[in-house]
Order: structure tokens, then sequence, then C-alpha cells
């Protein structure tokens, strides 16, 4: 069975959760920053909390056998990403991020 990290918050770090936990060859650990006072929680097994940086997460990686390390977090949580791929890197562990397209002008939009 494959153990993997999701690092989340997201509606995709969700939706990917729900989709892993229901299939048999893996165990979904999803992890959330702790940052919203009543947040959606994904299914499966549940952290909240950082890990003290990327050594305190490649430590955790390591410790918990994780063999594949998903970073879903916000677009925006640039601090995490860098983390989790020197984590990653640190542990040997594979890792994958999970961007999301950037926003397109629509006819009637106002950017400026």
């Amino acid at each position: 069975m494959r153990r993997v990290l999701i690092l989340g918050g997201t509606a995709e770090a969700r939706e990917l959760a729900r989709s892993l936990h229901e299939d048999a060859r893996f165990t979904v650990i999803s992890s959330l920053a702790g940052r919203v006072v009543d947040p959606r929680l994904p299914v499966g097994q549940t952290r909240i909390g950082g890990f003290g940086g990327a050594s305190g997460l490649a430590a955790f990686l390591t410790e918990h056998r994780i063999d594949v390390l998903v970073d879903a977090t916000h677009p925006f949580a640039a601090t995490i990403s860098r983390n989790a791929a020197r984590a990653a890197d640190d542990a040997g562990v594979p890792a994958l991020a999970v961007l999301r397209p950037q926003w397109e002008p629509l006819p009637g939009d106002r950017w400026s």
C-alpha cells in the first residue's frame, strides 16, 4: 500500500484525497496549515498544523514512511511549496505539485 501525503486546504486537494481514499492501493494523509477556524476536512486521515520548515517536513516524510508527497496547496502558498520541494528531495520522496491554470481574460473582464 502506497502512503501519500497531500498538502492541501484546496478543493483540488479534497478531491484528490477522496479519489485516492476510494482506491485500496493507497493510504492518504491530508495536511492542513491550520489557519482556518472551521476548515472543510477531506476524507481519510487529517493532520493540522505546520511541520517546522523543510527539515520538519522531511522528518515527517521519513518517520511516517511516506511514498509520495503531493503539494496541492493554494497557489499563493509559496513558502510551503518551496519547503515541500526541498523536504521531498532531502527525504528521497517523489513529489508532485497540483497547479491551477492561469486566469484567462474573458470578454467584459476589467483587469485594471
